[in-house]
């Protein structure tokens, strides 16, 4: 069972910025989400994120009813800490709660959620800096050739990158992912304003990004079914730059 309990901390100076943040859990017991927010939103301009401030902004959004939010800042959180067990109760909760249908992970894929794109990304670099320099010294030395050691090494930092690779491919797929945050929002058949509906999406739902035309992207649903969607009703789970 998810329980919506409220990170403590997600400053790294003590000051306004904490004061505010206070401010909002506070107004969050309460029962005063938009006043939180209002503090979180604050906090955001003057700290950065972290996880702890995406996940109880997340919290308030789902008290509020606010589907598409909600989802977007879970996944937002989730990308910064990995494997966090309470955002993904959370998250899991709150698609279950509003309806919307989640794709099962294999057993297999989870174990690639342990780490964003840039962890991930650097356990790649030091696997391949490790194999490189054992094949150099192999190469200068007769002995490490013949040195077990050596080999096992080489062996475990080559499967370790491609251990490694393989999250990095798996994670830079969110890259291109969004979440639905409007109510009602259409898919067109063509990228224009007078273009036909061929059916609509459900506010939380995650999106693959294929093409941006103008004001319109060109979205894949996880059924499969593709469309144009307005812009301004899709949020990326990483904007750019924002959660690096």
């Amino acid at each position: 069972m998810a329980v919506f309990i409220l990170a403590v901390s997600c400053v790294s100076n003590a000051g306004e910025a904490e004061d505010l943040f206070s401010q909002g859990n506070r107004a969050y017991v309460e029962g005063k989400y938009k006043t939180a927010l209002s503090c979180y939103r604050q906090v955001m301009e003057t700290q950065g994120i972290s996880s702890s401030l995406l996940y109880n902004m997340a919290n308030a959004y789902y008290h509020m009813k606010d589907v598409g939010n909600a989802v977007l800042y879970y996944e937002r959180a989730l990308y910064l800490a990995p494997g966090n067990e309470d955002i993904q109760a959370n998250l899991h909760m709150a698609r279950k709660d509003f309806g919307l249908v989640e794709r099962e992970s294999g057993k297999w894929e989870r174990y690639f959620h342990f780490f964003n794109l840039n962890g991930w990304t650097w356990i790649a670099s030091g696997a391949l800096t490790v194999f490189s320099l054992i094949f150099l010294l192999r190469g200068l030395s007769q002995g490490a050739r013949r040195n077990r050691l050596i080999k096992a090494m080489s062996v475990v930092a080559l499967c370790l990158f491609v251990v490694s690779g393989t999250g990095v491919v798996l994670q830079y797929e969110k890259m291109d992912c969004g979440i639905v945050t409007a109510q009602g929002a259409s898919l067109l058949v063509s990228p224009f304003d007078t273009a036909s509906k061929s059916g609509a999406i459900k506010d939380g739902k995650m999106v693959k990004i294929e093409k941006t035309y103008k004001d319109y992207l060109l979205v894949e649903e996880t059924t499969g079914e593709t469309g144009w969607i307005a812009k301004k009703v899709v949020e990326t789970v990483v904007p750019g730059g924002d959660l690096g």
